[in-house]
């Protein structure tokens, strides 16, 4: 008897503790193992207080992993100015991974052209903390691998840690089979699809930190919850509630809401 009572004392406490660090999927998220993909395409106005966005995003880090993405003119479009430099410098010292910007057009643009614009970071904005590459309106075709193949190596070649895939939808999954592209965003579309929408089953076949999703049209905090609830197997995500045509000028009216969500313990999600 008293043996019984032992394993039974046993199983209560294994269920408070269980209770202690995870709560029931339907009335929770899981921020915890997610980052933030921050298209932070903002002028850093650095000289007034009321529009400089860019120490928000240097503060948020404190609670979140960010990754940010500078994108000075559609791509880098020269070397920095002086208020870009500030804005890297503050991302830089608190710790924000950054991304230069670099448009492909699915495949369609000179692959040297793209080079350029790569080179014009490892250069110039490299040097200032820049870790990574970012290629939006990439091609989620198979038939486009050896064009996105080509410009992973050449980003790496360059010292670029990172290297980001834009296609805004599922991609073929030969891009993650072959390792072209450290993180990937499979969708980039408004929350009113995304509730319907359903991720390739390839997603259980890899890490979570080789997606991304980024949504727009999130009218709340509560919708942003949402989204990160649905969010399984997917490592970076961004929420705003802006809209096109510049659905990324901004930073989100819940941004600091938005970032505390991945300043929370431990929740589970099954």
């Amino acid at each position: 008897m008293k043996r019984f009572a032992s394993f039974a004392a046993l199983l209560v406490l294994s269920g408070f503790l269980a209770g202690c660090f995870y709560i029931r999927s339907e009335v929770t998220y899981s921020p915890v193992g997610k980052r933030i993909l921050l298209p932070l395409y903002i002028y850093p106005m650095w000289w007034d207080a009321d529009l400089y966005r860019w120490d928000e995003v240097a503060l948020a880090s404190e609670k979140a992993e960010i990754w940010a993405i500078i994108n000075p003119a559609s791509g880098p479009g020269g070397p920095p100015n002086s208020d870009y430099v500030r804005g890297i410098s503050d991302l830089y010292d608190a710790g924000v991974t950054m991304l230069g910007y670099v448009w492909t057009n699915y495949g369609a643009k000179s692959i040297d052209e793209v080079k350029a614009e790569v080179d014009i970071y490892a250069e110039h904005f490299q040097p200032l903390g820049l870790s990574g590459i970012f290629f939006d309106g990439v091609n989620s075709s198979a038939a486009w691998l050896s064009y996105y193949q080509e410009l992973f190596a050449y980003a790496k070649s360059k010292g670029f840690r990172w290297v980001v895939l834009n296609p805004g939808t599922s991609i073929a999954e030969d891009y993650l089979a072959q390792g072209v592209g450290d993180v990937i965003v499979i969708y980039e579309d408004n929350y009113t699809n995304f509730l319907s929408h359903v991720f390739p089953a390839y997603v259980d076949r890899y890490p979570p930190d080789r997606f991304a999703i980024l949504i727009w049209g999130v009218t709340s905090l509560a919708e942003a919850q949402e989204v990160l609830r649905r969010a399984r197997g997917i490592g970076f995500v961004h929420c705003t509630d802006d809209t096109p045509p510049n659905e990324w000028d901004t930073l989100p009216s819940y941004w600091e809401e938005w970032v505390e969500l991945f300043h929370q313990p431990l929740y589970y999600v099954p």
